[in-house]
This record gives structure tokens, sequence and C-alpha cells, in this order.
């Protein structure tokens, strides 16, 4: 099964984990040692993976080291043509967006804070498949009266009682959805006049498109979304597996990164238990680590 990352250096929203300092664009440490995972993960244990960045992004990558990791190829003419009037800092997915329509199905997106660490052939039970779901009551869920629109935008008749879906891993059987998809999302952002969102930690609108968007046109297209993961509680991560085993398939970053961020051993702590894996697991590429000026400290 091939899979897909997606990394748009574009947005500057604080929450995805990367930085725009003087040195210009980084990735903070700990992203990276869960990227690499990611992919060798991936890699090891499904098929190939490829990367679709900017060339902001790949040259980032290349001065790393990291480009060996998708072996796929990166992709920077997808991202590069989006239109330049796109607001990325409210709709920080757009990248992804467009990646889904250019890469041909079957394929997996998954984020590059997420390590899979087994095959998912055999969890496959539907064209279109999530991490998991998500509860409609959530805070960053708000009804249609709240979402600013394009001029001229006439909502469509959605299922609004589809519940959202967490797309931080994906899997897509064909092309139409990913078609129809493209084209429903880029009628909502393109020429959208929102700024930016009310609450700076809540993107409201991408993540519309992003979670509450992606099943609706699956349904529409007659398609009932499956899930990787049971999540029958929102305020804890998942510890299930769709099918009542215990999760030891998945691990997503994402709710932990402002405690990575904000606490200086918790972070020493994670990215030196990501080091040792990758030393165990793949030691091939411990070489790449030495190359990193912000990860090398963790191999003494």
């Amino acid at each position: 099964m091939k899979a897909i990352h997606v990394n748009s250096t574009v947005p500057s929203v604080p929450y995805l984990g990367r930085l725009k300092g003087p040195a210009g664009y980084e990735v903070e440490d700990f992203e990276l040692l869960t990227t690499i995972l990611s992919a060798a993960a991936w890699r090891r244990f499904n098929g190939s993976i490829k990367l679709y960045t900017d060339r902001v992004g790949e040259a980032y990558y290349r001065r790393l080291g990291m480009t060996e990791l998708w072996e796929g190829g990166i992709d920077t003419d997808v991202l590069e043509s989006l239109p330049a009037t796109i607001n990325h800092d409210v709709f920080w997915t757009a990248g992804r967006v467009a990646a889904l329509r250019a890469e041909a199905a079957p394929f997996v997106s998954l984020d590059t804070d997420l390590v899979v660490w087994g095959p998912v052939d055999t969890l496959i039970t539907s064209e279109f498949m999530a991490l998991h779901q998500e509860p409609l009551h959530h805070s960053v869920y708000r009804p249609r009266c709240e979402l600013s629109t394009p001029t001229s935008y006439v909502w469509e008749e959605w299922d609004w009682e589809a519940l959202p879906c967490n797309a931080s891993l994906t899997y897509y059987a064909a092309d139409r959805l990913t078609e129809t998809f493209h084209a429903k999302a880029m009628e909502f952002i393109l020429g959208n006049p929102i700024r930016r969102e009310a609450e700076s930690r809540l993107p409201v609108h991408d993540v519309f498109v992003a979670q509450r968007l992606l099943p609706m046109c699956a349904r529409r297209l007659g398609v009932r979304p499956a899930y990787f993961l049971d999540w029958p509680r929102p305020e804890l991560n998942s510890e299930t597996m769709a099918d009542g085993a215990r999760n030891r398939l998945v691990t997503h970053v994402w709710a932990y990164k402002d405690q990575l961020k904000s606490d200086p051993d918790c972070r020493e702590a994670f990215c030196r238990r990501c080091v040792a894996r990758i030393r165990q697991d793949y030691p091939e590429l411990v070489g790449m680590l030495r190359h990193m000026p912000s990860v090398r400290r963790y191999l003494s």
C-alpha cells in the first residue's frame, strides 16, 4: 500500500510544531523524529511513501539529509501550484487537499506526527477510512451559520448529521472521493474572506473542510466511512482498535505537542525515546540524525 506525507511550509499557525525564526523555516526536534519514524515504519510494514511539499520544505529536508526517507519521491509542483490567494493560516491543510487530488488511488495519507507500527491491509473495510470518528459537540465543530463563506457561495444539501473524522490517517480506494472532495473544498476555500479565526487555538474553518466536509462527500457518493480506531471517550487518546483489540498500531503525537513545547524534561525524554527506537528498529538511519543540529544532542 502506498502512502503520502504532506508538509506545506506556508502556514504560521503555532500548533503545527513548526517554527519560523531568524534561520528561516524549521521543524521542532520532536516532529523531525516522528517524521523519520512515520516514514520508516510505513516502509517496513506497508509499502512506499511519497512527500508532497513546497520548494522551501524540499530544501529544508535536503539540508538535513532526510530526503531518502521518501523513496516514493518528493513532489513540489502540486503545492507550488496552489493559488496565491489561499489564506494558509486559516486553511492550513489546503496543501493536503491538493495532494489528495494529485495522488492516484488507492493510497493512504498520514500526518508526519503519526506512526503506523504495523500492516494496515487487513484493516481496510471501506472505500474511505479515517483514524476515528469525532463528536459533533466538540467546540471546534461549529454550525453552518457560524462559518464564513466566499461571496455568492451557496450551501449544498450536505448531511450535517454525518460525524466528523480525524483525518490524520485516511485511506482512499478510488479517485472519485478525492476528486469530489477537492472540488467542494476549493469552492469553500478560494475567495473565503475570513482572515483569522475568532479563537486562535480553534481552527474552525480548516477543520470543517478536513474533517467534516470529507465524510460528507463520502456519504454523498454512497460510501459509508469506516475507522481504524474506536474513540468512545473524546477527552482521552484512543486505546482501542475498531475491532475491539488494544491499539498497538497507531501513535499520534498531536495532542501531546503543547506539553512537548512547554516542558523541557518531557521533550528530552520523548526525543530520547524516539532516538532509541530509531537505533533499535532502523539503525541504518542513525547517521541521518547526526546531520540534524537540533536532534544530534539526543545521540549522546
